[in-house]
């Protein structure tokens, strides 16, 4: 199990309030910490590069302007991670609307069993479930949220999240399940 250690609260809030005043060093404090995941988890949540970078400099680029205007926020790290989610979210039905795809439709991915790379496997299989489901299954795995902060930042019920999280693990099962087959003989 990873075991992620998260900076208090009052640290970032001090470190963006002293962002907020001009102090480049906070700011950048600030963008160290925090920079791998919010990339990460835009490129998990999008599976493209360009489009993952490019949300990730808006999210800090917006954070830096809250910072400036002297906004509050609550945690600064629930800041970034729910302005990511959302903006994915956006570039997701964007991307859908002009493909012309139903929103429920799942994205059918036959592994490409000759390859040997199994972390493009799984990312790959990641952008074929739905986007619901990633997200949830992302912030719990990769992040190490657990189901009452995942309700939190998603506004939805602990249950909700729970069911989220499994589907998750099931399409993925479903999706990887001829790959993991093929490497595991009986």
């Amino acid at each position: 199990m990873i075991v992620i250690e998260r900076p208090t609260v009052n640290d970032d809030q001090i470190l963006a309030e002293r962002a907020g005043q001009g102090d480049h060093a906070a700011f950048n404090t600030l963008f160290e910490r925090y920079k791998g995941r919010i990339y990460r988890f835009c490129l998990l949540m999008l599976g493209d590069e360009a489009a993952a970078s490019d949300i990730y400099q808006e999210v800090f680029i917006n954070f830096y302007r809250i910072c400036r205007e002297g906004q509050t926020m609550h945690s600064v790290q629930g800041y970034l991670i729910t302005a990511a989610r959302n903006r994915c979210l956006n570039a997701i039905k964007a991307k859908q609307r002009f493909a012309s795809m139903d929103a429920e439709t799942e994205i059918a991915y036959l592994p490409d069993e000759t390859a040997s790379d199994t972390n493009a496997h799984l990312q790959q299989a990641l952008m074929a479930i739905q986007p619901q489901y990633r997200e949830a299954f992302l912030l719990f795995e990769l992040e190490g949220y657990s189901y009452e902060e995942i309700s939190k930042q998603l506004d939805v019920s602990h249950d909700v999240v729970k069911n989220r999280i499994y589907r998750a693990k099931q399409a993925l099962q479903k999706i990887l399940r001829p790959l993991l087959r093929d490497n595991n003989p009986p």
